[in-house]
Formats: C-alpha cells, structure tokens, sequence
C-alpha cells in the first residue's frame, strides 16, 4: 500500500482490525521520522509506552530520545476535548501545532484515532471538524493527517461524516480520491449541510461504490 502522500493530504483510513490500524500507523509515521519530520500518535488509550515501541524506533524509551527523534504519543480525547469541544478552537489549537513545528522540522505528520469521537461529540460536530480541518491541511502547509475510523466501533452516522470529509479514503487494500468529499459545500452551507444522519443501508452503499468512477 502506498503511503506516499503529498503535502497537506488529509486521509481517512477505514479499518476493521486493530493490527491493520497499528501497521497502517507505524508505516504512515515512521516514513516521517526517516525524512526527519515531526510525528504526533493521538491515541484512544493510554498505553503509550505501547505505541512508542510499535513504531520500531531504536532506544525509544526515554523522553529526550523521543524528543531527539521529534514523536509525541498523547491522548487523543485530552488532545481534542480539553476546554471543551469546538471546530473553531480545534482549528487554531491544529494550525498553532503545525506552524511551531514547522518551524524546526521540515515536516509534520499526524494520525489520530479517532475512537475518542464516539459518544463525546455528536456526528454533526465531527462532520463539521472534520471538513474545518482541510482549510488548515493544504497544500501550503508540509503536513499530513491521518484519521482512523474503526467500522466496528463508529456508528454509521459517524463512519458517513468521515466518508464526507476527507479528500483521499484508505479501506482494506485500496488507496485514492475520495468520490464521497464534500467538505467545501459543507462549510459553504453551514449548517444544513452538517447533518449526517445516516443507517448501515446508506453506509453499506457508499461502501461498495467508493472506488466507482
């Protein structure tokens, strides 16, 4: 699978194993830390001494060494829901993050998981983050972002606000433009456009037809 993205790239990975998420992870970010870019793992849990070995770094297992190979592992639902939850305040608290780094590394990669989402914010709310974080992740900025919906865990409404948002889709093998993106109209028709209530029939659709041209 090629995980060769181009600068700004928002993806969304659709997984239904934990191993395929882990080794989706560890090569998306591990490319980065061989280019010398800053690297962010938001995870769902609070294992990260866990996550820290999966990315295969040598003698990653002191703060300075993970400082002098610039990867952070942090919680994800503390990342994004301390103050409280707003696109608004995402969206600057996501551009501050990339332009400090940036200013010391060539690069910024991240990969969320986004498990955090469920239950602690409502699919409107991530449809409506989701399409904000493209007017951060362009092609003016060397980042790249990465998030991961575990289609046994989301709800559909949620799995379809992720299908909506993002330009380029990753599910099972496949990798490319995402057929479902509509994020710009999103923003442009705020909020009728935010709802996205949808059951297994509409997601089981847009499934099977997201490679259909």
């Amino acid at each position: 699978m090629n995980l060769d993205f181009q600068r700004g790239a928002h993806i969304c990975q659709l997984f239904e194993s934990n191993q395929d998420q882990r080794e989706t992870s560890r090569t998306f970010l591990q490319e980065g830390l061989s280019l010398g870019e800053y690297c962010l793992y938001l995870a769902s849990d609070a294992s990260f001494d866990d996550h820290y070995r999966a990315l295969e770094v040598p003698n990653l297992d002191s703060v300075s060494r993970r400082r002098e190979v610039a990867v952070d592992v942090l919680s994800a639902i503390h990342w994004f829901m301390d103050g409280g939850f707003s696109s608004v305040k995402q969206a600057r608290r996501l551009w501050q993050l990339l332009e400090s780094h940036l200013e010391a590394f060539p690069g910024v990669r991240i990969t969320s998981d986004m498990r955090w989402t469920h239950d602690n914010i409502t699919p409107e709310e991530l449809c409506h983050w989701e399409a904000t974080a493209n007017l951060i992740l362009d092609g003016n900025v060397d980042a790249r972002a990465l998030c991961q919906y575990d289609l046994h865990y989301h709800s559909p409404a949620e799995t379809v606000a992720a299908l909506r948002t993002h330009p380029i889709i990753m599910y099972g093998e496949k990798v490319g433009p995402n057929r479902y993106y509509e994020a710009p109209a999103i923003l442009a028709n705020e909020p009728h456009l935010n709802h996205s209530e949808a059951g297994p029939d509409r997601l089981a659709e847009m499934l099977r037809t997201l490679w259909n041209t």
